[in-house]
């Protein structure tokens, strides 16, 4: 479909005209069909926000396609490395420049902003049926990221046609989640290739992920193939109900998480009860006394020992962690939480319990006011370890806008490049993924650092984004606990 119908379906879309005081002010008595008006305005506003979400979607890959024609203004033609780079590796630089500058557009994260661009890719070229219904206020734009989503995954024009065709009919009546259920049974329907061997290359991307929540909470989920996670949740749902049914008062759904982090943190035990059947990647079941039928995958090479007890494996490690915490915290004459590296504020009983375990604790010399560090060395390259905790602090996570990787994990980059005669001082210095440090370096996105520590981004189209340092943390009278082995098996918590 073309743009210019598509343009023509969003201004043939009716205009919701009620006065908004009298929506919030109705005068007189009300009746069901004053009900009904109210729900008639509410999908016309519906429909013109998914209509307005496939004209962003439009106006995402007429950005892409401008990019892709001027990919050499988007990148560091000066630099030597991007000059020796191939053809490939300059056009994945290009292409990083631009989803940096449409995410720092939009306001939301790189990778949100890559999937936008995506989705706008696909619908553009194999899904144009599903985009002309989404700008026509048809259905949703969850429903049409689904579908972009799935066509995308599917190796050949004839799957992803056969997909479409199926599916789209039913995207005007079907929930979000009734659709997505919808799609995967169309989508293992169409797709040409073997479940089995999907089902293998999806189980070799299994992941872990912590992402951080408020007070002092994180959220730890897993990518797990169905067998395995339904097997755990219902291993960790047995062992909760047996406590239940012993007199522990927590909630089941509190059981659970705890017998959760009691295997992980402490042993093979999480509560009194048996063990449920456990099923491996493969699917083999394998019973609580550990027995496995013969020749069944990872089911029988653990029995074997040809691999090894990874479970046994992580009980054997400490885990490490670092935090900051005022010392009146640490006296009990202040009740100002901590800070753990890489996630935000912690209660001060769980930083005294980790203060007490630490073999050794780090000062920081802080100015009393400001909270900066006092002392460096200028006129070296090498950032001093006193300097590099205080930067690690100070940051929290890499200073590119919506980067949330921890600073410990990142680079600590010159703003102004040594070679350029930039010092080694806390104004010019500041923590860079390696993502976001190669960016800086080899596109045209550039940065410069504020006496306060805001890095004011440039991109390549000439945007303008500010990161400021998002939550001081005030050093003064603080003492660091390095990342040394702390025993995490009994916390108070």
């Amino acid at each position: 479909m073309s743009a210019a119908v598509l343009e023509q379906a969003l201004d043939d879309l009716p205009v919701v005209t009620t006065p908004w005081d009298d929506v919030l002010s109705p005068v007189g008595p009300t009746t069901v069909h004053d009900v009904s008006v109210a729900l008639d305005d509410l999908a016309r506003i519906q429909a013109r926000l998914d209509a307005l979400e496939g004209k962003k979607l439009l106006a995402v890959e007429r950005a892409r396609r401008a990019a892709a024609r001027c990919e050499p203004d988007l990148l560091a033609g000066e630099q030597l490395r991007v000059l020796r780079a191939g053809t490939a590796r300059q056009h994945e630089l290009a292409r990083r420049a631009f989803v940096a500058d449409v995410a720092t557009t939009l306001r939301v994260g790189e990778r949100q902003a890559d999937h936008l661009v995506e989705t706008a890719r696909t619908l553009t070229s194999s899904g144009s049926a599903t985009l002309a219904e989404l700008c026509r206020g048809r259905i949703g734009a969850r429903h049409a990221t689904a579908m972009a989503d799935v066509l995308a995954d599917l190796p050949d024009a004839q799957a992803r046609a056969a997909v479409q065709a199926e599916a789209l009919p039913r995207a005007a009546t079907a929930t979000p989640a009734q659709f997505h259920a919808f799609l995967r049974r169309a989508r293992d329907r169409a797709h040409p290739e073997p479940f089995e061997r999907r089902h293998q290359r999806a189980s070799a991307k299994r992941a872990v992920f912590v992402d951080p929540a408020a007070d002092g909470m994180a959220w730890l989920s897993a990518y797990l193939p169905a067998t395995t996670a339904h097997a755990a949740h219902d291993r960790l749902t047995t062992a909760a109900r047996t406590a239940r049914e012993s007199g522990d008062d927590r909630t089941v759904g509190q059981l659970r998480a705890d017998a959760y982090a009691a295997l992980l943190l402490a042993g093979t035990e999480a509560s009194p009860g048996p063990h449920p059947d456990t099923v491996t990647r493969s699917g083999a079941q394998v019973s609580g006394t550990g027995a496995a039928r013969p020749g069944e995958g990872l089911a029988a090479e653990l029995v074997a020992g040809l691999v090894p007890d990874l479970a046994d494996h992580a009980r054997r490690i400490t885990p490490r962690v670092r935090v900051t915490v005022p010392v009146l915290t640490l006296l009990g004459r202040s009740g100002e939480p901590a800070e753990l590296t890489g996630h935000g504020a912690i209660d001060p009983g769980v930083a005294a319990f980790l203060t007490a375990q630490a073999p050794s604790l780090r000062r920081l010399l802080v100015d009393p006011v400001s909270g900066t560090l006092l002392s460096a060395d200028p006129g070296t390259y090498a950032v001093p370890a006193a300097l590099r905790t205080y930067l690690e602090a100070r940051d929290g996570t890499c200073r590119f806008p919506g980067c949330t990787r921890p600073a410990a994990r990142c680079d600590v980059d010159h703003t102004v490049a040594w070679a350029d005669g930039g010092r080694t001082t806390v104004d010019n210095l500041a923590h860079l993924c390696r993502r976001h440090h190669v960016l800086k370096h080899e596109t045209q996105w550039q940065a410069r650092q504020e006496a306060d520590g805001t890095l004011v981004w440039t991109s390549p189209t000439g945007r303008m984004s500010r990161d400021p340092v998002a939550d001081p943390v005030d050093l003064t009278g603080r003492e660091l606990i390095p990342p040394e082995p702390v025993d995490l098996t009994d916390p108070p918590f």
